[in-house]
Formats: C-alpha cells, sequence, structure tokens
C-alpha cells in the first residue's frame, strides 16, 4: 500500500468579530478536497520564516490559499487602491514567501489560490493591480460569476475544457507577470489572468484566482482539480 500524499494547506489568522477571539483557520472546502482526492491535509498555521522551512519538510505538497491583500510594498509600490485600504498582513505575506522558497529548494509540488497565486508572482518578481473591478462577487460562493478560456496545452485544460465558469473574489490581481511564470487561463471579458504555471521547471507549480475550494459541493469538475493537485501534480 503506497504511502498518503500529505499537503501542507498554509492558514490564515483573524481576529471572530463576534468575540474578539484570535483564530487561526483554513477554509473547510481545502480540507474536503484533499481528503476526498486521498491525500492527508495538515494545516500550517502563520509563523517564523525558520519554521516554515520545518513545516516544508514534514509535507509532500503545498497549498498557499486565499484571504488579505498582499502589501503593494512588496512590489515596491505605494497602496493606491480604494477598496482595499488597510487589509493586509505582513507576517502571513513574510511566512508565506518562505514557505514558497523552500518548497521550490526541496522541489516539492504547489498549489495556490487567489492571494496565493498572487504572491507567487510577487516573490518571483512580479507585481499586481491594487484594485480591479467586476471581479468581487456579492453572491455565495458557489455561484459562479466569471468566465475563463483555457489553453490548451495546459494541465487544467484536461479538467475544465477550453471554457467554463468560475466565481471570483479578489480585488487585487497579476498584473506585470514575473518571467519565470506563463499564463495558462484568462477571463476573455478583461483579460484577468486567472491561472498560471511555470514556464520551465523541475518544480511543478499550478496557481488560480478563483476559488476551487468553495465549488467542491456543487462543481465536479472543481473536485477533479484537487484530485490533480494530490496525485498527479
Amino acid at each position: 500500500m503506497s504511502k498518503p500524499i500529505i499537503v501542507g494547506i498554509t492558514g490564515n489568522r483573524r481576529v471572530n468579530p463576534e468575540t474578539g477571539v484570535l483564530r487561526d483557520y483554513v477554509g473547510h472546502g481545502f480540507v474536503e478536497g484533499v481528503q476526498r482526492a486521498g491525500g492527508i491535509p495538515m494545516i500550517l498555521p502563520i509563523s517564523s520564516t525558520t519554521t516554515a522551512r520545518q513545516y516544508v519538510k514534514m509535507v509532500d505538497k503545498v497549498i498557499l490559499t486565499g484571504g488579505q491583500n498582499i502589501n503593494p510594498a512588496l512590489y515596491g509600490q505605494e497602496n493606491l487602491a480604494t477598496n482595499t485600504d488597510d487589509d493586509f498582513f505582513e507576517e502571513r505575506d513574510l511566512f508565506e514567501i518562505a514557505i514558497l522558497a523552500e518548497a521550490l529548494k526541496e522541489g516539492k509540488p504547489i498549489f495556490t489560490v487567489c492571494r496565493g497565486t498572487q504572491l507567487m508572482n510577487v516573490a518571483l518578481g512580479g507585481s499586481l493591480h491594487q484594485d480591479i473591478e467586476n471581479h468581487w462577487q456579492d453572491q455565495p460562493g458557489d455561484y459562479l460569476s466569471q468566465d475563463m478560456v483555457v489553453a490548451k496545452d495546459s494541465p487544467l485544460y484536461a479538467i475544465y475544457g477550453e471554457h467554463n465558469r468560475i466565481n471570483s473574489f479578489h480585488h487585487q490581481s497579476i498584473d506585470h507577470l514575473a518571467s519565470e511564470l506563463e499564463v495558462i487561463a484568462r477571463d476573455p471579458k478583461d483579460g484577468t489572468i486567472e491561472a498560471v504555471q511555470f514556464k520551465n521547471s523541475s518544480v511543478p507549480y499550478l496557481g488560480v484566482q478563483w476559488h476551487p475550494e468553495l465549488l467542491i459541493d456543487y462543481c465536479p469538475v472543481d473536485q477533479k482539480l484537487f484530485d490533480f493537485v494530490v496525485n498527479d501534480l
């Protein structure tokens, strides 16, 4: 019997507005998606960069999740956004950059979602649009508000086909693409980058801009994405 794949999932930290209690957490869809795919999820709470290295050594693959916006200072800009004024978390940014660096060093596959994909682009030298329009839906996470077109030579094509619908919960998006990345899916209306991968690397990497963890109970194709990440990435 083969050893189950252990997937490290980066956590977030916020204060519960009702109780004032500080909590570390991940969206349950990440845990459920990995478990359904046969993997073992391990939540990686925000910690020091030294601990980040230890975490990566404990897991087989890494998922970076969504959450706070990324401070524009990390890509050499001032904060110009109007809707995202100070929803930044420097400790998380630095911790997850350390996670990425160690995973790349160790050659461990990486899957990133929304903020995680933006952070990978920034960590590799790219930049972000700070406040785009028409990509934050007011409806629940299972509502499919956007279209995407997928490159035929990408791993997403076998899962989603050339055209599919996705959800959308982001104010920031990739602007200048890091030189090591290539685009494999876009929004056909405004060109927003919806998925990326490495051009040439021995480390498997896939990054998406939407939130598949919110769709696994409604769209079987999004569970297939987790199946791919756990078993084939």
